[in-house]
């Protein structure tokens, strides 16, 4: 926080933040919106610097004339000290004024705790206020009853009277008032303003909280109305039922307290201070304007449905930075909470689920596919070439996808240009390392990977081929059958994630840096579904 460094001003950035978020009176509306062309309470100019004005600077610590209360020597600003426009003869340093000279401080007292007096009782001698005349004229009534002059009592009476009607009709306003109605006299008038200043605040109170509350409940009606039906959580999060996503809500609640949000690409890191950790319950960086459960709703929203930014942002009452903020946090948090969902099955419990349709394939461990999604064109030429598929005509990153014989995605590769071949990435993605002797393994015709399999104790599966043949066999058309029955289940697996429209899409070259994070958290998610093969 920067503060005014002369001695006895309050001015700081905080106090400055505070009164932009409050309610401007003047306008009747916020004074962040553009409607309020109020100017700040003040500004905050910071001292010259060494290397830049190091005379000016003298002059201004000479200005403020302070000394450190430790050691007893002249006061040198820091980095966050500042002299706010109120101490600037112009409002701000200029070449006439340089230097603050207004109200530096130096008779400054702090204040000293007093202790209240006593509590008198209330008489209505003590509300009645009297003007000096009056004052005159009531101690010489006084002091002519203390005589008992019998004489003046005439004289007595009338100047009683007198007073009365002094009281009556010429005073200031006082708590015990006789005035007719619509009384023009200063007091009146005094009551009057007042009631109206306060009535005033009193409206925009009610307006600022008004615009609060509607603030407040903005996000949390969007998430109702989004997530009110089990059919409207499938169309607009993907999970199957309200149920799943009420449990998702709660099991990332907890983890996602001390979540660090993304804060760009380039930070810089300061190492004069460290914060511990450790010690902190609390997360680290500024408030969430969204709860855990509006985060994570815009987070499936923008996967599922691949609304832009700008929309999501108008949806849920924050910005656009903020909204890619969340996105981009959200999905690398799902991706590492998500991710156990997809694991390599045994084969004892491939065995116990292996489906009737498939029954008479006992050995299959796997059934593998690649898939493409289209992206932006890269402004690199190398990684225009390193993304250009001759097979779609477009620049694409492909993924390698591996099922279990229920359908359940047991094996996802990381995204590859779309220039990668399929043998390719089977080789390089780790998939061949997982296969033990026996397994059987079925794919498409554009896997050649026969010997690469038989190496491990392997056996591939794939469709006979049929280049430079005019007619296919009758035996070969029915193992083609065979095997494309039983290979279907991987292209519908690749659809449950593709419903997702993020993928469906072209993806925008900003989002490509994520892709690994949202493959996985698309495949965890299908198989949160129920079982694909029955």
């Amino acid at each position: 926080m920067r503060i005014c460094a002369v001695v006895g001003c309050s001015s700081s950035t905080y106090q400055l933040q505070k009164w932009r978020k409050g309610f401007c009176t003047s306008h009747n509306c916020h004074r962040t919106s553009q409607d309020c062309t109020c100017p700040d309470l003040f500004q905050l100019y910071p001292f010259p610097t060494l290397k830049g004005d190091p005379e000016k600077r003298k002059e201004w610590v000479k200005s403020i004339n302070r000394k450190n209360p430790k050691t007893g020597k002249n006061w040198q600003p820091s980095e966050d000290d500042r002299v706010c426009s109120k101490h600037f003869v112009d409002g701000q340093p200029t070449v006439d004024h340089p230097c603050p000279t207004v109200d530096m401080g130096y008779n400054y007292q702090p204040k000293k705790h007093q202790v209240r007096a006593a509590r008198k009782t209330r008489t209505m001698q003590k509300f009645t206020q009297y003007s000096p005349a009056e004052k005159k004229s009531k101690t010489e009534v006084e002091q002519t009853d203390v005589k008992g002059d019998s004489s003046g009592e005439a004289e007595l009476k009338q100047n009683v009277d007198n007073l009365n009607k002094s009281i009556k009709h010429d005073h200031d306003y006082i708590y015990v008032c006789d005035c007719v109605e619509n009384c023009s006299c200063s007091g009146c008038f005094k009551k009057q303003k007042v009631i109206d200043r306060l009535q005033l605040e009193l409206e925009g109170l009610k307006t600022e909280n008004a615009l609060l509350r509607r603030q407040a409940t903005k996000g949390r009606n969007v998430v109702d109305k989004f997530l009110k039906t089990d059919a409207k959580i499938r169309t607009y999060t993907g999970l199957p039922n309200k149920k799943t996503f009420n449990n998702l809500v709660k099991y990332v609640t907890q983890k996602s307290k001390k979540l660090r949000y993304w804060s760009g690409s380039k930070k810089a890191i300061s190492t004069k201070v460290r914060r511990n950790f450790k010690t902190s319950p609390k997360k680290t960086g500024p408030q969430r304007k969204l709860s855990v459960k509006e985060e994570l709703t815009l987070v499936l929203l923008k996967l599922r449905t691949a609304v832009t930014n700008e929309m999501l942002a108008d949806l849920f009452d924050i910005s656009t930075g903020g909204a890619s903020q969340v996105i981009n946090t959200w999905v690398k948090f799902l991706a590492c909470e998500l991710k156990p969902l997809i694991f390599w099955p045994s084969k004892e419990a491939i065995r116990e689920s292996l489906p009737k349709s498939l029954k008479h394939y006992t050995n299959l461990r796997c059934t593998i596919d690649c898939s493409e999604i289209f992206i932006d064109r890269p402004r690199n030429l190398e990684i225009q070439a390193l993304t250009w598929s001759d097979y779609k005509k477009h620049n694409t990153v492909k993924f390698l996808v591996g099922i279990a014989p229920s359908g359940m995605i047991s094996f996802l590769s990381k995204a590859w240009g779309g220039r990668a071949s399929d043998q390719y990435i089977t080789r390089e993605s780790g998939f061949l390392d997982l296969l033990e002797p026996t397994d059987l393994v079925m794919a498409d015709r554009g896997f050649t990977i026969k010997e690469d399999l038989m190496v491990r104790g392997a056996t591939l599966e794939i469709p006979p081929p049929s280049s430079g043949l005019e007619q296919m066999s009758k035996d070969k058309v029915i193992v083609t059958k065979k095997i494309a029955n039983a290979r279907i289940h991987v292209e519908r697996a690749i659809g449950r994630m593709k419903v997702f429209s993020i993928l469906r899409k072209t993806l925008p070259i900003a989002l490509v840096p994520l892709i690994d994070d949202i493959l996985v958290v698309c495949a965890g998610i299908s198989n949160l579904l129920p079982p694909l093969v029955q």
